[in-house]
Order: C-alpha cells, then sequence, then structure tokens
C-alpha cells in the first residue's frame, strides 16, 4: 500500500508499518490493466461492508502499456473517456475516498533477510529505502519506497520500489475524476490479501504485459518474480519462469508441498497457466475469486473475475 502524496508523511521514505492494512477504508476501486479498466463502489451498511456498483470496460489493444519508468497511458484520450463512463456507471461522487490498483510491472519488488537491513528501529525504513534505491534506475529523489515488515524474525523484509513520477500519473488521474486518492496498490498485492494465510501458496497474476508469481509462507511472502511483457506475452517464457520459481522453491525454500495455488488471468491465459502449475507444482490452482459478500446481481461473472484485485482491496479496508 501507498499513501497517497496527499496523505504522505513529510519525510524521504515512506513509513508502512502494518502490512495489508489500509488506513482509511475507501469507498471507491479504480483498477487499471492492459485489458480492461475496473471501477467499483462499496457502503458501509450497519457495519457490513456491501458492493453497490461494479464496471468494467475493454480496451483497445495497445491503448495502456505500463512499463516501471511509464505510466503506459499511450491512447490518454481512450482512457480518460474509459475512465470516466465505468467512474459514472458506478456512482462515484466527487472527493470519494479512492483506491487505486497499477500494475505489478510499474514497481520493482524485493525481498530482504532481516539480518540484511537490521540497523536501530527508528531508521530501519530508511536503509531498505536506501537498498531499494540501487537497484531501481532512477535517482533517490524521483523514487518511492514502500516498507513491510513481518511480525517474524524469520520471515524476509518486503520493499516495492517505484518512480516517483509514475505514481504521481496514477494519483493525477484519479484527481482528474474529483476523486480523493487516498491510496495506491499493486495488483499482486491486493489479490494477496484474497488467499489463505495458512501454509504455502502461490499466486500467478498474468496480464499481457507482465507477470507475477508470488509465494507466501503462512499470509507473508517468501518470493516474488514479476517479469514485463517480453517474458509476459510468450507461453514458453512464462512456463520457464514457473518452473524455475518451483525449483527456487524446493531448493532454497525448502518447499515439498503447496496448501493451495491461485490464477488471475484472462480467459484466453488461464487453462495454459492452469496447466503449467499443476505440472510443475503437483497443485491444480483455483482461479482467484472476489471476496465473498461482494456481488452484485446481474453483473457478468467476467467482470466480476477481472475485478478480483480492485474488490480484494476493498474489502480489506471494512
Amino acid at each position: 500500500m501507498i499513501l497517497s502524496s496527499a496523505q504522505r508523511p513529510q519525510s524521504l521514505f515512506e513509513r508502512v508499518r502494518r502490512y495489508f492494512q489500509d488506513p482509511a477504508g475507501a469507498q471507491v476501486a479504480l483498477e487499471f490493466s492492459s485489458v480492461a479498466l475496473v471501477a467499483a463502489r462499496v457502503e458501509s451498511v450497519r457495519g457490513k461492508l456491501e458492493l453497490r456498483a461494479l464496471a468494467s470496460e475493454p480496451l483497445s489493444p495497445g491503448a495502456f502499456a505500463p512499463r516501471l519508468d511509464d505510466p503506459g497511458f499511450v491512447h490518454p484520450e481512450e482512457l480518460r473517456d474509459v475512465a470516466k463512463r465505468i467512474l459514472n456507471r458506478v456512482g462515484a461522487a466527487n472527493d470519494a475516498r479512492t483506491a487505486i490498483v497499477v500494475p505489478d510491472v510499474v514497481a520493482r519488488f524485493r525481498l530482504f533477510a532481516q539480518e540484511e537491513v537490521q540497523t536501530d528501529p527508528k531508521h530501519r525504513d530508511e536503509v531498505v529505502a536506501f537498498r531499494m534505491q540501487k537497484l531501481l534506475p532512477f535517482p533517490p529523489a524521483a523514487t518511492r519506497v514502500v516498507t513491510a515488515w513481518p511480525k517474524s524474525v524469520d520471515d524476509p523484509v518486503l520493499g516495492i520500489g517505484f518512480s516517483s513520477s509514475v505514481l504521481s500519473a496514477y494519483e493525477q488521474a484519479g484527481h482528474s475524476f474529483g476523486l480523493d486518492v487516498g491510496s495506491v496498490e499493486t495488483s499482486s498485492m491486493a489479490l494477496l490479501r484474497a488467499i489463505p494465510a495458512e501454509g504455502d501458496v502461490l499466486l500467478v497474476r498474468h496480464d499481457p504485459t507482465w507477470l507475477t508469481v508470488t509465494l507466501t509462507r503462512n499470509g507473508w511472502p517468501v518470493a516474488i518474480r514479476s517479469f514485463d511483457a517480453s517474458v509476459a506475452s510468450r507461453q514458453e517464457e512464462v512456463r520457464r519462469e514457473i518452473s524455475s520459481t518451483a525449483i527456487f522453491w524446493r531448493d532454497r525454500l525448502e518447499g515439498e508441498r503447496l496448501h493451495s495455488a491461485f490464477v488471475h488471468a484472462s480467459d484466453a491465459w488461464l487453462d495454459s497457466l492452469t496447466r503449467d502449475v499443476n505440472t510443475v507444482f503437483g497443485s491444480m490452482p483455483q482461479r482467484i475469486q472476489s471476496p465473498a459478500g461482494l456481488a452484485v446481481a446481474g453483473v457478468p461473472a467476467s467482470v466480476e473475475r477481472s475485478a478480483a484485485p480492485a474488490l480484494a482491496l476493498l474489502s480489506a479496508g471494512s
């Protein structure tokens, strides 16, 4: 989770103390993918979160092509028009508290063994941020780094680095519609909120322009591997990286059996990804579902499935 610029503490580095926490539950989520834009709106009714509206609209091929150094607004007029339509359809009001879900490919993930970044607790985020900045092709002043620390001393520290200008572009997209952008989340990090926090769990998030393979152990990430379109667009490369993840899991993490596995992908890729995960890990993956209780009658199943990251993020704020 990245606090929006209007909400960030006035310091060089991000101060994120709790993992999977939205400090002020959003009512609206706007999700960007290369396939479609998704908007969702929830309300709290007698203490229970309810999904009031959900809308999605496909994008033309090539309209959105995000990279680490570029938000990917190739056809800005189309993206603006699509976003305006779906936000209107869900009834997103001016100043609605909003969370934005961005592609994993605009972030760089790194897990650090805790002994690598040990220091005075008051400065530990700065140490991780300094290490992350070495992995990013931007000057320190042009980066944002999020740090998340586990409860267990055996688990790694999560660092996520971004280009400040790229994140600002997404925030400004929300602000241009009068939304109060409170947080930004990567797609895979949003989806991790919806998977079991028990045993070893695999999450494969595929978009035609990027691929992220994440392993969690008892609810905490222990391996994150993310790739751009040069891998995600080629089935044999995707299969190779899933196999490499399995080797790492068995050899370095001493993995023996997955508790469960999940895939979030378009219909065109679902069968091949499911087959590859089952072949390599010996576990038949499930298609990740939207959180229980967040449903709107009459919404096509394909739209609800595509909105899983946005809905997982909104449900976490309840």
